[in-house]
């Protein structure tokens, strides 16, 4: 998964500055393969295994939106989601590894800290309850995308892409996850690091350095990695911008890549709402801050 993660450079930020500043939203399908890939893929066992999906939520709440606000000023700050960050990472650009240093210090500090929290829910992804017009919709949408942007010359590497696209390889292997374990995301890892003070996480420590280990590998192959030097500027701004999303964190299913990953493409309630607020607090700072 680290591997592809970096492959894939999908990043919430950048699809959307790239929107914004250059009226290009054609980054977003790199996102959006995604979800169409473990649509079909959860909608596929369902209809093979009678397997269902039950994931830990929140409740929709005034919570949902100051967290999804929360995302959003957090990837603007850090000029990265947190997926960006990792692929920052594979870059060599050492200021981002404070990002998850802020993330974890926040979840930290929020997790010890008297205030009320969101209710926890169990919630049952609506697209296992239908998977037949859910694995349909999913399968015609693809479908349609290739044929369309293969019938554009210019757009034709886009099509290419999608077939064989390194989200669609993630989307795979959050799938293998899911069926082993629980959705894994590295973010949710940091969390769990936070609130459990490192104990009990022997199994998710070793995922969590070999998804590290294999974003930076695959940014040596690439030919990208170029070790930058810590500036203070963006040291503070990397931190901050962790912090801000730790926090956001909390409020909702996840970051960045939870809500991406299987709180969207699971139309999940809350992680719906909390998309959508991050999309449009990033798109709005992106077009009035610059």
């Amino acid at each position: 998964m680290g591997v592809f993660v970096k492959l894939g450079n999908t990043c919430l930020f950048a699809s959307t500055e790239q929107w914004i500043k250059h009226k290009n939203p054609l980054k977003y399908l790199e996102i959006i393969n995604s979800w169409f890939w473990v649509i079909l893929l959860i909608t596929s066992l369902q209809l093979t295994v009678s397997f269902n999906v039950l994931i830990q939520s929140f409740a929709l709440s005034w919570m949902t939106f100051l967290g999804g606000l929360l995302l959003g000023f957090g990837a603007y700050i850090n000029k990265a989601c947190a997926v960006g960050t990792i692929s920052r990472i594979g870059d060599g650009n050492l200021n981002y590894l404070f990002t998850p240093i802020g993330m974890l210090i926040s979840i930290f500090v929020f997790y010890h800290l008297p205030v009320s929290r969101p209710q926890q829910i169990t919630e049952i992804s609506v697209v296992t309850l239908y998977p037949v017009s859910f694995f349909i919709v999913s399968l015609v949408s693809i479908v349609f995308l290739l044929i369309y942007f293969s019938s554009k010359n210019k757009h034709l590497h886009i099509s290419k892409k999608l077939l064989g696209a390194p989200t669609t390889v993630v989307s795979i292997c959050f799938v293998l996850l899911l069926l082993i374990n629980t959705p894994w995301s590295y973010t949710q890892v940091i969390c769990d690091f936070a609130i459990n003070n490192f104990m009990n996480e022997t199994e998710n420590l070793f995922l969590f350095f070999i998804f590290f280990l294999a974003v930076i590998i695959a940014g040596f192959f690439m030919g990208s990695f170029k070790l930058t030097r810590f500036k203070l500027k963006a040291v503070i701004t990397c931190f901050f911008g962790g912090v801000l999303i730790g926090w956001g964190s909390q409020l909702i299913i996840g970051s960045h890549d939870s809500i991406t990953l299987y709180g969207f493409p699971l139309l999940l309630t809350s992680s719906v709402i909390a998309m959508l607020i991050n999309l449009i607090t990033i798109a709005a700072c992106i077009k009035y801050f610059g």
